[in-house]
């Protein structure tokens, strides 16, 4: 009985093992040991991804058994097995791929077209949903955007199958009005991606850090909410409502009122939740508010931080000390 026993917990702790996850360091090069920038990086077994930065580095959570599988504009896909190794030094070899899309479940692919709506939007057009005022003056510019990022950037999504859905052609952008996440590849023409086919997605800004988003119907009407970090314990949302105001310039020959510009105005709120079923609270970016919500866990890192100005980055740092 002990030795069956024995065996038991044998197998129990193998299988602990063999589906652990670790964050993994590394660096992508190319054959001459230049950086690859924007190279896409995927745990072969699970759906773990992310992209390279400008010097070609890297961190990603994934299983110390499984491989990694990088892909690149003008180089061949490789795939490098982790091996229980914590730092990696990726190389990839000059050539063409053999596709630049990727999953880690072969029956996405044939679901793919399924992820995009019939609906196609002309970029040149600027702002499709924008109609034109006549304002009797001379108008400025628009300030401020309706979307998330000035140009558009790299990302992927991850299906309710829990499948990547990724495709190194697509670039990506975000609609704060209305949350739709849109894509181009040609940068003349933009899709939107089903709402009802995604469970979260990333995208990477011009210092390629990710942007995540998922599901938090308890917090927004929009499908999707931006994660700003995340602790085993704890969970932090933040969302960005986006109105448009139009130019209301007015004069009576004497006095000036109103402004010449149309203008996107941005209100942004911020959401603690505790794990696995606390309530969403909204929070201001403030000392004591951060120690009232934490309960004493982020007292040591506050401390430690000074005067500090607390800003997103400091929401993130945190986060990342509860982790450890």
């Amino acid at each position: 009985m002990k030795i069956i026993s024995s065996l038991i917990l044998l197998l129990f702790i193998s299988t602990l093992t063999f589906s652990q996850t670790i964050l993994i360091r590394g660096i992508v090069n190319d054959q001459q040991g230049n950086p690859v920038p924007v190279a896409f990086i995927r745990d072969a077994k699970h759906n773990y991804a992310t992209y390279s930065d400008s010097t070609g580095r890297f961190s990603l959570k994934a299983d110390l058994t499984s491989s990694l599988v990088v892909s690149a504009h003008y180089y061949k896909e490789s795939e490098v097995k982790i091996d229980n190794k914590t730092q990696l030094t990726i190389v990839m070899v000059r050539g063409t791929a053999e596709t630049h899309r990727s999953s880690n479940d072969a029956s996405a692919s044939n679901a793919r077209d399924s992820f995009i709506l019939n609906k196609q939007l002309l970029v040149s057009q600027g702002s499709p949903y924008n109609t034109a005022v006549k304002a009797g003056f001379n108008q400025e510019e628009t300030r401020g955007s309706r979307y998330l990022f000035k140009s558009w950037i790299p990302g992927f999504g991850i299906s309710k199958g829990d499948s990547i859905i990724q495709d190194m052609d697509n670039v990506y952008n975000y609609d704060k009005i209305n949350g739709n996440l849109l894509f181009t590849r040609d940068r003349n023409i933009m899709s939107q991606i089903s709402k009802q086919q995604v469970k979260s997605f990333s995208l990477f800004d011009g210092s390629l850090h990710p942007h995540v988003y998922e599901s938090a119907p308890e917090i927004s009407d929009k499908t999707f909410v931006e994660v700003i970090a995340g602790s085993p314990k704890y969970k932090i949302y933040k969302t960005v409502d986006t109105k448009l105001q139009r130019a209301d310039f007015h004069t009576d020959g004497v006095i000036e009122s109103g402004h010449r510009y149309d203008e996107y105005i941005d209100a942004e709120r911020y959401y603690f939740v505790r794990l696995p079923n606390g309530r969403p609270e909204t929070f201001s970016l403030r000392k004591n508010a951060i120690k009232k919500l934490f309960a004493g866990d982020a007292d040591k890192f506050i401390s430690a931080q000074g005067s500090r100005n607390i800003d997103e980055n400091y929401l993130k740092d945190l986060m990342d000390s509860l982790g450890q």
